[in-house]
């Protein structure tokens, strides 16, 4: 795969961070190494543009701070997946519960 992809990504991270939605939501594709496995490896993949990834690559090194996590511990990488799946809205939100305002992003508004 290569080129533009279409990045449902990128339409959480402009209302997460309160910016104007891109028409299309698309940037080009991940050309480097994506350290998930299984299907959320794909989901990156697939649903994640160039642009998103490197925004969550940023924010995962506050995560790993913020919560110090221990990058040996399987329950480290577990709560790392999770906190990746809230950022770039590849879940409901509900697997973290992930407070980003004190990890210094803005919270993604919730429907009611």
């Amino acid at each position: 795969m290569s080129g533009q992809i279409d990045c449902q990504a990128c339409e959480h991270r402009a209302k997460r961070d309160g910016t104007e939605i891109p028409d299309p939501p698309t940037g080009g594709q991940i050309t480097g190494r994506i350290p998930f496995r299984g299907e959320l490896r794909q989901q990156v993949e697939e649903h994640v543009c160039a642009v998103c990834w490197a925004t969550w690559l940023e924010m995962q090194i506050k995560v790993i701070n913020e919560l110090a996590l221990n990058l040996g511990d399987a329950r480290s990488h577990e709560l790392i997946e999770a906190h990746a799946r809230d950022f770039l809205g590849l879940s409901d939100g509900s697997e973290t519960g992930t407070d980003f305002a004190k990890i210094g992003e803005t919270p993604v508004d919730k429907p009611n």
